[in-house]
């Protein structure tokens, strides 16, 4: 395994795509602060002092679309029970508070994962979002000096050796899902799904009853109502 820890850079993600050419080899990049991190469909995320921001590769789940679905499953087991899902890649925590997320994108035949978690929160920390934007733990935690790079690789010896299959993932999701049999409404694009989350199907798709229909989504953002 490669590691490099980099005192700042604007995207893990893009400093491993632009610099590593062997991507089947299992490297990992982390930061103590990160510039231009960013999300699904480019929204941005400021970076705080006791955050995580790493990204790694990995061998796509056998289900391509399972991938980013599989690491969150990973990352709830490590630090359960206090990080749960929301799909599709949020990180969330026992307030309903956003603490982060998961990027992945395809390079060839290898998943570049990106993965950025707030451990802590100042209660004063202002935030321009119109969720709910909160850390790991509710109080500040001592964590050692080097928690950046370290923790960062303990992550990821941890979905290194866990892999899950495509059933394990979907049984695993249900488990850390934040809102399973939620009132739930998913925007995909211009059109807007709403019912009750009744888990994810062996594509990664949500799954929701509207009207006593069944509808599979595969992408979208998701609010609970």
């Amino acid at each position: 395994m490669q590691t490099l820890h980099l005192v700042e850079v604007e995207s893990t993600q893009s400093y491993l795509k632009q610099n590593y050419h062997d991507l089947h080899e299992e490297i990992l990049i982390s930061t103590s602060y990160q510039t231009g991190g960013h999300g699904r469909r480019g929204t941005t995320w400021k970076h705080l002092d006791q955050a995580l921001a790493f990204s790694f590769t990995l061998t796509p789940n056998e289900e391509l679309t399972l991938t980013p679905l599989e690491v969150g499953c990973l990352l709830a087991e490590f630090f359960s029970p206090t990080l749960s899902l929301k799909w599709p890649n949020d990180l969330i925590n026992n307030r309903n508070e956003k603490i982060g997320g998961i990027i992945c994108q395809l390079v060839g035949d290898t998943i570049v994962v990106g993965i950025g978690i707030n451990l802590y929160v100042n209660p004063s920390e202002d935030f321009d979002f119109d969720y709910p934007i909160g850390g790991l733990f509710d109080t500040k935690p001592e964590l050692e000096e080097n928690f950046h790079s370290e923790l960062p690789v303990k992550l990821y010896h941890h979905i290194l050796e866990k892999r899950l299959n495509s059933k394990q993932v979907s049984e695993n999701f249900t488990k850390y899902c934040s809102h399973l049999n939620q009132y739930v409404m998913i925007t995909d694009h211009t059109k807007i799904y709403a019912g009750y989350f009744l888990g994810i199907s062996t594509r990664g798709e949500a799954i929701i009853e509207s009207n006593g229909e069944r509808i599979n989504i595969l992408t979208g953002s998701l609010r609970i109502s």
